[in-house]
């Protein structure tokens, strides 16, 4: 275990398709939201830890019309925040309970319950494993799950797409889910499980033991990834309960509910005013004018009336590229244009900027994981669905 810990290079499993690139696609500087699907886990857990969550929630500024699971968003930071005090009114309880243990011990899939369907119904861990990919885009879009396999040994890998993810501010929600993770390998296995070691990068802390009396497994700490260690062979070691075909309409559903989701964030993003002035100069011009799109930086400086260097130069104190703000511009005006079933989607390529149809479309594929003629399909099905 130790010389695993410390390998710089392993194979990584194959995995579906890439996501969203949300990162470049969304505004310099936009509200980090995360779905807050598992509100409900959380009342659960707060119950068993004799915490009274509702204060909390009260005390960030939650209020019950935004916390329902279909629809409740909130921030990052605020999340983060709920989960400290937590944490801390669970440990002042004295009652020997560790909240991250409690939260991953009740989680269930009332909202996503393909997702449930899809993991009972697997052949083999592997194919189990294929669930976490949904994990960003369904419960938290800045979790990663890297599944990957060296020598005999396997490994889930969890990490935190963001660059300012404190170690302080993160460790709660790496228990939590590796609590989830353990909790369905026994579901799958029996109670021996499939993880043999933990390593986890924060140092131990004074619920460690709690957390070592759950696992029943060796914890390592100060560890230089957080990781759920295994037998390689038990990811293909078949299950017991396998239906393939009940198993791949939950996936299909899955899918579909996963590319709905991205398609109504993407349109709440629209309605999202940029945070930078020069930014939101920019992306007027643009959006009023979309040929700038195709006429490079020198065309775009003389609309603003700025040297090329000066608006490179502002473009780089606004954290933003010329790149990454066109890639974003067209995007956003292909969504739109395609979201009109009278306008072809050559005409849209055109007016875009782009050479022919094809180059569109690997880029649009590219920005959102979906080719135009499907995204314009499930922007049509997202818009008949009747408000929650």
């Amino acid at each position: 275990m130790a010389g695993a810990l410390r390998l710089a290079r392993h194979r990584s499993l194959p995995r579906q398709a890439a996501p969203l690139n949300r990162h470049r696609l969304m505004p310099h500087n936009a509200p980090q939201l995360i779905p807050f699907v598992t509100v409900t886990n959380w009342v659960r857990a707060a119950r068993r830890c004799g915490i009274d969550i509702e204060a909390i929630f009260r005390a960030e500024g939650l209020t019950p019309a935004q916390l329902h699971p279909s629809t409740a968003a909130i921030p990052r930071a605020t999340l983060q925040r709920v989960m400290q005090r937590c944490v801390d009114d669970t440990r002042r309880q004295g009652a020997g309970q560790h909240f991250p243990i409690a939260l991953g011990e009740t989680f269930a899939f009332e909202y996503l319950a393909d997702v449930e369907t899809f993991i009972a119904t697997s052949a083999t861990l592997r194919d189990a494993a294929r669930a976490l990919a949904w994990i960003p885009p369904l419960v938290n879009p800045y979790l990663r799950f890297d599944l990957s396999e060296h020598g005999h040994q396997a490994r889930i890998t969890l990490s935190f797409a963001l660059d300012d993810a404190p170690l302080d501010a993160t460790w709660p929600f790496t228990e939590a889910a590796f609590t989830t993770i353990i909790k369905f390998s026994r579901t799958l296995l029996g109670e021996e499980g499939a993880v043999g070691q933990v390593s986890l990068r924060h140092a131990r802390h004074a619920a460690s033991a709690t957390c070592e009396a759950h696992f029943q497994v060796p914890i390592a700490h100060d560890a230089p990834i957080d990781a759920l260690w295994f037998d390689r062979a038990l990811l293909d070691r078949p299950l017991g309960g396998a239906l393939p075909a009940l198993h791949e309409m939950a996936a299909q559903r899955v899918v579909e509910q996963v590319a709905q989701h991205q398609v109504r964030s993407l349109l709440a993003s629209d309605e999202t005013p940029a945070s930078h002035p020069l930014v939101a100069q920019i992306e007027s011009a643009c959006l009023a004018k979309p040929r700038l799109l195709g006429l490079g930086l020198p065309a775009l400086a003389d609309e603003l009336g700025l040297h090329v260097r000066t608006l490179q130069r502002r473009l780089k104190d606004a954290g933003e590229t010329h790149s990454a703000l066109l890639d974003r511009l067209r995007f956003r005006l292909a969504r739109q244009w395609l979201a009109d079933p009278t306008r072809s989607i050559e005409d849209t390529s055109e007016r875009l900027g782009f050479s022919d149809r094809r180059s569109f479309t690997q880029a649009f594929t590219r920005w959102s994981g979906h080719t135009p003629t499907a995204w314009r399909r499930l922007h049509h099905e997202v818009r008949l669905q009747p408000p929650v």
